[in-house]
């Protein structure tokens, strides 16, 4: 396996988006679907940079490996390729994602446009960062005051399970 395809998180429920210095943040708006082909939960996901307005499109099988780590296969795919699995039966989220790079880490706090609802996800390199990672010491405190509780591995507050069915 290759250690690329492998990632490693903590997810967080958030009472609200920190007040974030603008320039200390990307902010993106996020359509992500879900398409069942051949049994398999795909997720295709359009990410629009709201500085640039620069659109992507990608094609990902996420896979569970333990709490807080999966097989994630992602390549970049064309416009037309999105549109067409849009058209499919599918489940969708909608979200703006607020980037912010501190401590050595990326956090990215997501706010649900269907639901109230932000969470916190933290990405680690290593299986070792993700295991050294302590709440109180490495979480920054502008994050730190909005935490409710840690949500890693509760396939409840994952994408697809908080993901609305349309058809």
């Amino acid at each position: 396996m290759n250690n690329n395809d492998i990632e490693r998180e903590r997810k967080f429920l958030l009472k609200n988006v920190p007040e974030f210095n603008r320039k200390t943040i990307e902010k993106l708006i996020i359509h992500q679907i879900y398409v069942v082909i051949d049994g398999i939960v795909n997720r295709f996901r359009m990410t629009e940079n709201m500085d640039t307005d620069k659109r992507v499109y990608h094609h990902c099988i996420k896979k569970p490996i333990s709490e807080g780590k999966f097989k994630e296969i992602e390549k970049v795919i064309p416009k037309e390729e999105f549109d067409k699995m849009f058209a499919k039966e599918h489940r969708y989220i909608i979200k703006t994602r607020y980037v912010y790079d501190n401590n050595g880490f990326i956090w990215e706090v997501d706010k649900y446009h269907e639901m109230l609802l932000v969470t916190l996800e933290v990405e680690f390199n290593n299986d070792e960062d993700l295991k050294s990672f302590d709440n109180e010491k490495d979480i920054p405190e502008l994050i730190k005051k909005l935490v409710i509780l840690e949500v890693t591995g509760q396939k409840s507050f994952s994408n697809y399970s908080l993901s609305i069915e349309e058809y």
